[in-house]
């Protein structure tokens, strides 16, 4: 298993670093530690109106000490991350770093079609000037990215459960995507909800497309179990947030659709701020075109 995991460099990002060597603490793997720093936002020349090239804070020796800065702290990064897979007497896990300059989201984007990792692994808020891994952009990642990408609020306290919360509309790859969760959560032996909120009368095709949805897994082997249930209620937001804190929900997992299409297939009923708001980490899929 190979992981990409996208650090800003700050402290409170290193509570990644564990949930990293966890995931591969069984299966073993690499564990490609990500950073870009934003070298591009600053160069300037004569042309530009003001001149600011007479400003020292544009010059390409500004970028040359902010990539330096950048390297020294990469190296510290991986070291503390060797570190602690050494503690760990694990010699399953390898680090490799990936430093560059340029614009982060597209940057992460360009690795992981090139690394293919099994998985991303970031935070939710970051200290970048353009607010790299805060939650708006962590939105606009996990709604292009390819790879399952697992976004960990920063300041969230690990607590020990294993259930999952799998929001599902029924779409096409439900099967393939609930197969996923349990194959990169297998180390935790998941409980999986699959769940789906229904805010109207009438709950017959909802309830058939769970049952059906129930069958396709009757036969299947994974590690770990399942359960299936429709939840009935006026106001999802507050459904899924009871729900989660009655079951103890240490993770919740859905499919990130494409802007313009998040309020036709939840159909008003929930979206990615209402699962950012319950502050607990997050699975996500991009919806396959």
């Amino acid at each position: 298993m190979r992981i990409i995991l996208s650090t800003d460099f700050t402290e409170d990002n290193e509570a990644l670093f564990p949930y990293a060597i966890d995931l591969l603490r069984t299966t073993g793997g690499k564990i490609i530690v990500f950073h870009a720093y934003m070298d591009q936002c600053f160069v300037s020349d004569s042309s530009y109106p003001g001149n600011f090239e007479n400003n020292n804070f544009f010059t390409s020796e500004f970028i040359t000490e902010l990539e330096s800065t950048a390297r020294e702290e990469m190296e510290e990064k991986k070291r503390y991350l060797t570190d602690l897979i050494k503690e760990e007497n694990l010699d399953n896990i390898s680090v490799e770093s990936v430093l560059v300059g340029g614009e982060p989201e597209s940057e992460l984007i360009r690795l992981a079609d090139m690394k293919k990792p099994d998985l991303i692994l970031m935070g939710t808020r970051g200290k970048g000037k353009k607010r790299f891994l805060e939650g708006s952009l962590a939105k606009s990642v996990m709604t292009k990215i390819k790879i399952p990408l697992l976004s960990i609020p920063i300041g969230y306290h690990w607590r020990k459960s294993t259930d999952i919360l799998y929001a599902t509309n029924f779409g096409k790859f439900d099967i393939c995507i609930i197969e996923q969760i349990f194959e990169i959560l297998k180390p935790y032996s998941p409980h999986i909800h699959v769940v789906h909120f229904v805010s109207h009368d009438d709950s017959t095709k909802e309830s058939l497309l769970m049952e059906e949805l129930a069958k396709a897994f009757e036969t299947k082997e994974y590690e770990g179990d399942i359960h299936f249930q429709l939840i009935h209620t006026g106001n999802p937001a507050e459904a899924l947030k009871i729900f989660c804190e009655r079951n103890d929900i240490s993770l919740t997992s859905f499919v990130a659709y494409r802007k313009g299409l998040l309020d036709y297939i939840f159909r008003d009923k929930l979206d990615k701020d209402d699962f950012f708001n319950l502050g607990l980490p997050m699975l996500t899929f991009k919806d396959i075109d």
